[in-house]
Protein backbone atom coordinates (compact mmCIF):
# COMPACT_ATOMS: atom_id res chain seq x y z
CA UNK A 1 0.00 0.00 0.00
CA UNK A 2 2.91 2.37 0.77
CA UNK A 3 4.28 1.83 -2.35
CA UNK A 4 1.57 2.79 -4.22
CA UNK A 5 0.73 5.49 -2.47
CA UNK A 6 4.78 6.61 -2.95
CA UNK A 7 4.08 5.83 -7.08
CA UNK A 8 1.09 7.96 -7.22
CA UNK A 9 2.78 10.76 -5.21
CA UNK A 10 5.77 10.66 -7.49
CA UNK A 11 3.32 10.41 -10.85
CA UNK A 12 1.37 13.96 -9.61
CA UNK A 13 4.76 15.78 -8.62
CA UNK A 14 5.52 14.03 -12.40
CA UNK A 15 2.63 15.82 -13.28
CA UNK A 16 3.12 19.03 -11.51
CA UNK A 17 6.67 19.54 -12.82
CA UNK A 18 6.16 20.73 -16.50
CA UNK A 19 2.92 23.54 -15.08
CA UNK A 20 5.81 25.23 -12.52
CA UNK A 21 7.88 24.78 -15.45
CA UNK A 22 5.38 27.09 -17.21
CA UNK A 23 4.98 29.15 -14.33
CA UNK A 24 8.66 30.17 -14.09
CA UNK A 25 8.99 30.83 -17.36
CA UNK A 26 5.90 33.14 -17.70
CA UNK A 27 7.50 34.68 -14.29
CA UNK A 28 10.74 35.29 -16.13
CA UNK A 29 8.66 37.08 -18.96
CA UNK A 30 7.11 39.07 -16.90
CA UNK A 31 9.92 40.21 -15.22
CA UNK A 32 11.48 41.08 -18.74
CA UNK A 33 11.13 44.59 -19.09
CA UNK A 34 12.15 46.09 -22.83
CA UNK A 35 14.67 48.46 -22.46
CA UNK A 36 13.74 51.91 -24.06
CA UNK A 37 15.66 53.32 -26.54
CA UNK A 38 18.14 56.43 -25.12
CA UNK A 39 16.66 59.89 -25.65
CA UNK A 40 18.20 62.29 -28.12
CA UNK A 41 18.46 65.59 -28.30
CA UNK A 42 17.40 67.22 -32.07
CA UNK A 43 20.02 69.18 -33.81
CA UNK A 44 18.75 72.25 -34.35
CA UNK A 45 19.46 73.12 -38.80
CA UNK A 46 18.31 75.30 -41.01
CA UNK A 47 17.40 74.28 -44.79
CA UNK A 48 20.06 75.58 -47.65
CA UNK A 49 19.18 74.70 -51.26
CA UNK A 50 19.02 71.39 -53.17
CA UNK A 51 20.56 71.90 -56.80
CA UNK A 52 19.51 70.68 -59.32
CA UNK A 53 19.56 70.26 -63.63
CA UNK A 54 16.26 70.57 -65.01
CA UNK A 55 14.60 67.72 -66.10
CA UNK A 56 13.95 67.17 -69.59
CA UNK A 57 11.14 65.64 -70.72
CA UNK A 58 11.47 65.19 -74.59
CA UNK A 59 9.17 66.78 -76.92
CA UNK A 60 7.01 68.10 -73.95
CA UNK A 61 8.80 70.34 -70.84
CA UNK A 62 11.68 70.98 -68.67
CA UNK A 63 10.91 69.89 -65.56
CA UNK A 64 12.09 71.92 -62.57
CA UNK A 65 13.12 68.97 -60.32
CA UNK A 66 15.38 70.98 -58.44
CA UNK A 67 11.98 72.39 -56.70
CA UNK A 68 10.91 68.98 -56.38
CA UNK A 69 13.84 67.77 -54.23
CA UNK A 70 13.67 71.05 -52.04
CA UNK A 71 10.06 70.62 -51.11
CA UNK A 72 10.55 66.89 -50.42
CA UNK A 73 13.94 67.75 -48.20
CA UNK A 74 11.26 69.84 -45.87
CA UNK A 75 9.43 67.30 -45.41
CA UNK A 76 11.93 65.00 -44.50
CA UNK A 77 13.69 67.53 -42.29
CA UNK A 78 10.68 68.32 -40.32
CA UNK A 79 10.28 63.85 -39.96
CA UNK A 80 13.54 63.08 -39.37
CA UNK A 81 14.25 62.01 -35.82
CA UNK A 82 17.77 63.65 -35.39
CA UNK A 83 17.22 67.40 -37.03
CA UNK A 84 15.04 70.21 -35.61
CA UNK A 85 14.54 72.34 -38.45
CA UNK A 86 14.24 76.03 -38.19
CA UNK A 87 12.00 77.91 -40.73
CA UNK A 88 12.52 81.37 -39.16
CA UNK A 89 15.27 82.67 -36.57
CA UNK A 90 14.04 83.18 -32.85
CA UNK A 91 14.72 87.06 -33.31
CA UNK A 92 13.43 89.12 -36.14
CA UNK A 93 15.41 92.04 -34.59
CA UNK A 94 18.69 93.29 -32.40
CA UNK A 95 16.85 93.67 -29.43
CA UNK A 96 15.53 91.03 -27.39
CA UNK A 97 13.64 93.30 -24.82
CA UNK A 98 9.92 92.39 -26.48
CA UNK A 99 8.64 89.17 -27.35
CA UNK A 100 6.90 90.90 -30.13
CA UNK A 101 9.96 91.43 -32.28
CA UNK A 102 10.79 87.55 -32.25
CA UNK A 103 9.48 84.84 -34.41
CA UNK A 104 8.17 82.71 -31.42
CA UNK A 105 4.94 81.11 -31.83
CA UNK A 106 1.93 82.57 -29.58
CA UNK A 107 2.52 79.37 -26.97
CA UNK A 108 6.65 80.65 -26.62
CA UNK A 109 5.67 84.15 -26.88
CA UNK A 110 2.98 83.66 -23.63
CA UNK A 111 5.90 81.56 -21.77
CA UNK A 112 8.56 83.98 -22.42
CA UNK A 113 6.30 87.04 -21.40
CA UNK A 114 5.23 84.85 -18.04
CA UNK A 115 9.48 84.04 -17.28
CA UNK A 116 10.05 87.56 -17.80
CA UNK A 117 7.51 88.90 -15.16
CA UNK A 118 8.62 86.41 -12.82
CA UNK A 119 11.98 87.41 -12.97
CA UNK A 120 11.69 90.84 -13.59
CA UNK A 121 12.99 92.96 -16.36
CA UNK A 122 16.15 91.66 -18.22
CA UNK A 123 19.53 93.41 -16.92
CA UNK A 124 20.67 94.67 -20.24
CA UNK A 125 24.01 96.23 -18.54
CA UNK A 126 25.01 92.83 -16.49
CA UNK A 127 23.58 90.48 -19.02
CA UNK A 128 23.98 91.71 -22.65
CA UNK A 129 27.03 90.71 -24.43
CA UNK A 130 27.54 92.18 -28.18
CA UNK A 131 29.88 89.60 -29.28
CA UNK A 132 27.58 86.87 -28.22
CA UNK A 133 24.16 88.40 -29.59
CA UNK A 134 24.55 87.46 -32.85
CA UNK A 135 24.91 83.57 -31.77
CA UNK A 136 20.95 83.53 -30.39
CA UNK A 137 20.00 83.39 -34.50
CA UNK A 138 22.62 80.37 -34.92
CA UNK A 139 21.48 76.97 -35.91
CA UNK A 140 23.83 74.14 -35.06
CA UNK A 141 23.85 73.58 -39.09
CA UNK A 142 22.40 74.54 -41.91
CA UNK A 143 21.97 71.76 -44.21
CA UNK A 144 22.24 72.08 -48.28
CA UNK A 145 23.11 69.39 -51.67
CA UNK A 146 22.51 68.98 -54.84
CA UNK A 147 21.28 65.95 -57.19
CA UNK A 148 23.69 65.01 -59.44
CA UNK A 149 21.47 62.49 -61.21
CA UNK A 150 17.56 60.93 -61.35
CA UNK A 151 16.85 58.17 -64.34
CA UNK A 152 13.07 56.69 -65.59
CA UNK A 153 14.67 53.65 -67.79
CA UNK A 154 11.72 51.76 -69.77
CA UNK A 155 11.66 49.42 -72.21
CA UNK A 156 14.01 49.34 -75.49
CA UNK A 157 17.11 51.10 -74.00
CA UNK A 158 14.58 54.09 -73.14
CA UNK A 159 16.04 56.49 -70.49
CA UNK A 160 14.86 59.99 -69.67
CA UNK A 161 16.19 62.03 -67.28
CA UNK A 162 19.83 63.27 -66.24
CA UNK A 163 23.23 62.51 -64.99
CA UNK A 164 26.40 64.59 -64.42
CA UNK A 165 27.33 64.53 -68.21
CA UNK A 166 23.91 65.78 -69.18
CA UNK A 167 20.55 65.24 -69.94
CA UNK A 168 19.68 61.74 -71.88
CA UNK A 169 17.32 62.32 -75.18
CA UNK A 170 14.73 59.75 -74.70
CA UNK A 171 16.07 57.81 -76.95
CA UNK A 172 14.36 59.79 -79.76
CA UNK A 173 10.64 60.16 -78.10
CA UNK A 174 8.66 63.22 -78.91
CA UNK A 175 5.42 64.54 -78.24
CA UNK A 176 2.54 63.76 -75.26
CA UNK A 177 3.14 59.68 -75.05
CA UNK A 178 2.83 57.08 -73.09
CA UNK A 179 5.57 54.97 -71.67
CA UNK A 180 6.44 52.41 -69.38
CA UNK A 181 8.81 52.42 -67.19
CA UNK A 182 10.78 49.79 -65.70
CA UNK A 183 12.95 51.42 -63.13
CA UNK A 184 13.98 55.03 -61.81
CA UNK A 185 17.41 55.60 -59.62
CA UNK A 186 18.50 59.00 -58.10
CA UNK A 187 22.33 59.82 -57.28
CA UNK A 188 22.55 62.93 -54.56
CA UNK A 189 24.96 64.56 -52.30
CA UNK A 190 24.36 66.69 -49.23
CA UNK A 191 26.19 68.17 -46.54
CA UNK A 192 25.93 69.95 -43.00
CA UNK A 193 28.21 72.94 -43.05
CA UNK A 194 28.73 75.42 -39.71
CA UNK A 195 26.56 78.34 -40.23
CA UNK A 196 29.07 80.70 -39.86
CA UNK A 197 31.87 79.80 -41.14
CA UNK A 198 30.89 77.22 -43.48
CA UNK A 199 33.17 74.79 -42.65
CA UNK A 200 31.41 71.24 -43.47
CA UNK A 201 30.42 69.01 -40.24
CA UNK A 202 29.68 66.35 -42.18
CA UNK A 203 28.89 64.98 -45.84
CA UNK A 204 27.19 62.04 -47.42
CA UNK A 205 26.40 60.50 -50.93
CA UNK A 206 23.77 58.43 -51.68
CA UNK A 207 24.65 56.48 -55.21
CA UNK A 208 21.94 55.32 -58.19
CA UNK A 209 23.10 51.84 -56.96
CA UNK A 210 21.38 52.46 -53.88
CA UNK A 211 17.93 54.55 -54.86
CA UNK A 212 17.48 52.08 -57.69
CA UNK A 213 13.63 51.23 -57.44
CA UNK A 214 11.08 48.81 -59.50
CA UNK A 215 8.01 50.93 -60.40
CA UNK A 216 6.69 49.32 -63.40
CA UNK A 217 4.61 52.23 -64.32
CA UNK A 218 3.09 53.45 -67.17
CA UNK A 219 3.03 57.32 -67.48
CA UNK A 220 1.59 60.04 -70.33
CA UNK A 221 4.57 62.18 -70.83
CA UNK A 222 2.52 65.41 -71.41
CA UNK A 223 1.32 65.33 -67.82
CA UNK A 224 4.79 66.58 -66.11
CA UNK A 225 3.28 69.81 -67.85
CA UNK A 226 1.21 69.97 -64.38
CA UNK A 227 4.59 69.94 -62.75
CA UNK A 228 5.27 68.85 -59.17
CA UNK A 229 1.28 68.25 -58.12
CA UNK A 230 1.57 65.35 -60.63
CA UNK A 231 4.98 64.46 -59.71
CA UNK A 232 4.02 63.98 -56.13
CA UNK A 233 0.80 61.28 -57.43
CA UNK A 234 3.47 59.16 -59.00
CA UNK A 235 5.64 56.27 -57.61
CA UNK A 236 8.29 58.77 -58.59
CA UNK A 237 8.07 60.43 -55.17
CA UNK A 238 8.31 57.72 -53.67
CA UNK A 239 11.52 57.41 -55.16
CA UNK A 240 13.10 60.69 -54.59
CA UNK A 241 11.55 60.77 -51.09
CA UNK A 242 13.73 57.59 -50.11
CA UNK A 243 16.87 58.90 -51.35
CA UNK A 244 16.51 61.87 -49.30
CA UNK A 245 15.70 60.19 -46.11
CA UNK A 246 19.17 57.87 -46.72
CA UNK A 247 20.87 60.80 -46.95
CA UNK A 248 19.83 63.04 -44.14
CA UNK A 249 19.81 59.48 -41.85
CA UNK A 250 23.64 59.37 -43.32
CA UNK A 251 23.75 63.05 -41.76
CA UNK A 252 22.63 62.19 -38.50
CA UNK A 253 24.81 59.26 -38.36
CA UNK A 254 27.69 61.56 -39.07
CA UNK A 255 26.81 64.14 -37.13
CA UNK A 256 26.84 62.00 -34.02
CA UNK A 257 30.36 63.15 -33.16
CA UNK A 258 28.89 66.57 -33.17
CA UNK A 259 27.76 67.53 -29.76
CA UNK A 260 24.00 69.05 -28.86
CA UNK A 261 24.09 72.43 -28.42
CA UNK A 262 21.66 75.34 -28.45
CA UNK A 263 21.87 79.31 -26.83
CA UNK A 264 20.63 81.15 -24.25
CA UNK A 265 17.72 83.83 -25.43
CA UNK A 266 17.12 85.98 -22.28
CA UNK A 267 18.71 85.81 -18.84
CA UNK A 268 15.82 86.48 -16.31
CA UNK A 269 18.22 86.39 -12.72
CA UNK A 270 17.05 82.82 -11.43
CA UNK A 271 16.21 81.69 -14.81
CA UNK A 272 16.95 81.66 -18.31
CA UNK A 273 15.53 81.41 -21.63
CA UNK A 274 16.63 79.00 -23.87
CA UNK A 275 16.69 78.24 -27.34
CA UNK A 276 14.45 74.78 -28.01
CA UNK A 277 11.40 73.18 -26.69
CA UNK A 278 9.46 70.21 -27.75
CA UNK A 279 10.70 70.17 -31.36
CA UNK A 280 14.18 69.28 -29.66
CA UNK A 281 12.67 67.00 -27.21
CA UNK A 282 13.89 68.37 -24.53
CA UNK A 283 11.77 67.36 -21.15
CA UNK A 284 11.23 69.03 -17.98
CA UNK A 285 14.08 67.77 -15.29
CA UNK A 286 16.60 67.85 -18.24
CA UNK A 287 19.90 69.34 -17.01
CA UNK A 288 21.74 71.38 -18.75
CA UNK A 289 25.57 73.05 -18.67
CA UNK A 290 26.05 76.96 -20.20
CA UNK A 291 29.22 78.61 -21.22
CA UNK A 292 29.78 82.08 -22.39
CA UNK A 293 32.41 81.47 -24.61
CA UNK A 294 35.68 83.63 -26.15
CA UNK A 295 34.67 84.45 -29.93
CA UNK A 296 36.89 84.93 -32.06
CA UNK A 297 36.16 88.06 -35.15
CA UNK A 298 38.39 89.54 -37.48
CA UNK A 299 36.88 92.87 -36.97
CA UNK A 300 34.24 94.48 -35.12
CA UNK A 301 32.15 91.49 -33.33
CA UNK A 302 29.15 90.32 -34.83
CA UNK A 303 30.18 92.35 -37.78
CA UNK A 304 33.12 91.01 -39.07
CA UNK A 305 34.04 87.08 -40.39
CA UNK A 306 33.97 85.00 -37.26
CA UNK A 307 36.82 82.63 -36.70
CA UNK A 308 35.42 80.38 -34.02
CA UNK A 309 34.96 80.44 -30.21
CA UNK A 310 35.55 78.42 -27.10
CA UNK A 311 34.94 78.18 -23.42
CA UNK A 312 36.87 76.03 -20.18
CA UNK A 313 33.84 75.73 -17.48
CA UNK A 314 30.35 76.08 -17.60
CA UNK A 315 29.03 79.29 -15.54
CA UNK A 316 25.87 77.48 -14.69
CA UNK A 317 23.95 74.32 -14.29
CA UNK A 318 20.23 74.50 -15.46
CA UNK A 319 17.19 72.13 -14.84
CA UNK A 320 14.55 72.30 -17.91
CA UNK A 321 11.28 73.69 -15.50
CA UNK A 322 9.08 75.05 -18.45
CA UNK A 323 8.79 73.18 -22.05
CA UNK A 324 7.54 75.33 -25.05
CA UNK A 325 7.49 74.88 -28.62
CA UNK A 326 10.92 76.47 -29.97
CA UNK A 327 11.49 77.69 -26.43
CA UNK A 328 12.56 76.68 -22.71
CA UNK A 329 12.43 78.17 -19.52
CA UNK A 330 15.38 76.38 -17.21
CA UNK A 331 16.27 77.47 -13.59
CA UNK A 332 19.48 77.91 -12.29
CA UNK A 333 20.76 75.20 -9.96
CA UNK A 334 24.79 75.64 -9.79
CA UNK A 335 26.04 79.20 -10.78
CA UNK A 336 29.90 80.84 -10.68
CA UNK A 337 30.40 83.80 -10.27
CA UNK A 338 30.03 84.91 -13.95
CA UNK A 339 26.05 85.48 -15.23
CA UNK A 340 25.20 83.71 -18.20
CA UNK A 341 25.11 86.14 -21.17
CA UNK A 342 22.38 86.71 -23.88
CA UNK A 343 23.44 83.84 -26.75
CA UNK A 344 25.48 81.93 -24.27
CA UNK A 345 26.01 78.35 -25.21
CA UNK A 346 23.98 75.37 -23.95
CA UNK A 347 25.32 71.81 -23.94
CA UNK A 348 23.45 68.56 -22.39
CA UNK A 349 24.78 67.51 -18.91
CA UNK A 350 21.78 65.07 -17.56
CA UNK A 351 18.83 63.97 -19.33
CA UNK A 352 15.75 62.39 -17.77
CA UNK A 353 15.23 59.03 -18.10
CA UNK A 354 12.03 56.57 -17.36
CA UNK A 355 13.61 54.15 -15.00
CA UNK A 356 13.77 50.60 -16.57
CA UNK A 357 11.99 49.09 -13.46
CA UNK A 358 8.48 49.38 -15.05
CA UNK A 359 7.48 52.07 -12.28
CA UNK A 360 7.23 56.03 -12.54
CA UNK A 361 10.13 57.01 -11.23
CA UNK A 362 12.46 58.88 -13.04
CA UNK A 363 16.53 59.00 -13.41
CA UNK A 364 18.93 61.15 -14.75
CA UNK A 365 21.24 59.98 -17.52
CA UNK A 366 24.70 61.69 -18.15
CA UNK A 367 24.90 61.84 -21.84
CA UNK A 368 28.04 59.87 -21.74
CA UNK A 369 26.15 57.17 -20.51
CA UNK A 370 27.10 57.69 -15.90
CA UNK A 371 24.38 57.83 -13.73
Amino acid sequence: MTSKTNLSRGLKIAGLAPLAALLMGNESCQKQVEVPKARELKKIVEMGRMSSPMMVIPGVTNFDFGFVANQQLYGVLMESEGFALRYLPPLSSSTIDSAVSSNLSNNDVAIFRKARLNGGAVNQAANWSKEASCMVNLPLAKVSGSVNSFELVGGGGLTIGFTPSGAHNGGGLSGDLGVQLQYAQMDLSMMAVRALTNGTMAAVNVTAKQTKTNINVGINLGMFRLGPSFFYQTPLASVTKNALVKAVTGLKENLAKEEWSTRVLANHDSHLTIIGGRNVNLEKGDQLSVYNELYYWYGEPCGSQYIGGAARDPVAIVEVESVGDEISIVKLIKQSDENAVIGAKVTAYKLIEKAKTGTNTDDLTDVGGKK
